[in-house]
């Protein structure tokens, strides 16, 4: 199992479903989380809140560091509790990029 995905969450959790052969309503006895709840999520391609993702991890036995969305969200929230950190982050992602050492996902294709 990869450590985390870049994909859209509905795609991460519908591959980690398959990958642990984890059916719906054997997630929702382990979140008490209702199983048409997860069924929607596959489908909707929206994003559920971060509180959710934790629990959907932890009924799968994952960090929820493993979605896109959640560590978004924790950098995000990091930055805007210590704005002085930005320009460090963005100093660093300019020195990643003079060294070709930052690599971007092509919008058509997922990152690995």
């Amino acid at each position: 199992m990869k450590k985390y995905s870049n994909k859209d969450f509905y795609q991460a959790f519908s591959d980690i479903l398959r990958e642990k052969n984890m059916k719906l309503r054997g997630l929702a006895a382990r979140t008490n989380l209702d199983y048409t709840y997860f069924s929607k999520l596959k489908n909707r391609k929206k994003s559920p809140p971060i509180k959710t993702i934790e629990i959907i991890a932890s009924g799968l036995g994952i960090d929820p560091g493993y979605f896109l969305e959640y560590r978004i969200n924790r950098i995000t929230r990091f930055l805007q509790d210590n704005p002085g950190h930005v320009q460090t982050v963005m100093s660093y992602i300019k020195e990643l990029e003079k060294k070709d050492k930052l690599k971007v996902a092509d919008p058509g294709q997922p990152y690995e």
